[in-house]
């Protein structure tokens, strides 16, 4: 698995297809806890960028 989306896995090449019904202008909140690789977290926020999103907010949990 590559991610989550609203808690469920998300494939790899899945991320098109699971933005596909939410609008470009909506909020996409990006979340990486201490065990996502920066590079990895850089290409996601990349990607939803790619996919239209304008709006991409990053979000870090403390654990």
């Amino acid at each position: 698995m590559e991610g989550f989306k609203n808690e469920q896995p998300i494939p790899k090449k899945g991320l098109k297809p699971a933005s596909n019904p939410y609008r470009r202008d909506a909020l996409v909140v990006v979340r990486a806890d201490r065990v996502t690789m920066i590079e990895r977290f850089v290409n996601v926020v990349d990607e939803v960028r790619g996919l239209g999103f304008d709006e991409v907010s990053l979000e870090v949990a403390r654990l």
